[in-house]
């Protein structure tokens, strides 16, 4: 009580006994405050992006399932599905030269053949999926 009463009065002022360990770690305090704060503006940034992409990946969401709700088919040309078979015909066929050079390689104990002939699944898949969609997109009709 009598120091503090004496730093109030400014009378005889005597500095404080601070161990090594404290002043190390005060110094490092005083030393490390201008990137920590850094640290927490960046961190607060990326924050505020996170939270923007987020919001913008929900809405991007929701839009595309409100437009695939709304697609309705209609009916299509001669011209337009002869076209649309055609497309479809050639896309399969080159699928299926790719898968089987792939399995062929595989077959024949190829060590980087595995990866072509799942790439080539892959492919057949994502060009089933379009089609099952027009497919059983026009049962939906009755709503």
């Amino acid at each position: 009580m009598a120091v503090t009463a004496q730093q109030a009065l400014g009378v005889g002022r005597r500095p404080l006994r601070v161990g090594r360990i404290r002043y190390g770690l005060w110094w490092i305090d005083q030393i490390t405050a201008g990137a920590r704060s850094r640290m927490g503006a960046v961190a607060g940034g990326a924050a505020t992006v996170g939270r923007e992409l987020r919001w913008a990946a929900v809405l991007s969401v929701r839009a595309t399932a409100v437009g695939i709700d709304r697609a309705r088919p209609e009916p299509w040309s001669e011209r337009r599905l002869l076209f649309s078979a055609t497309v479809v015909a050639v896309c399969a066929l080159a699928v299926a030269l790719v898968l089987g050079f792939g399995v062929a390689r595989w077959a024949m104990t190829a060590s980087d053949s595995l990866p072509f002939a799942a790439a080539g699944a892959l492919a057949v898949g994502l060009v089933l999926l379009p089609l099952a969609y027009l497919v059983f997109a026009s049962k939906r009709g009755g709503r």
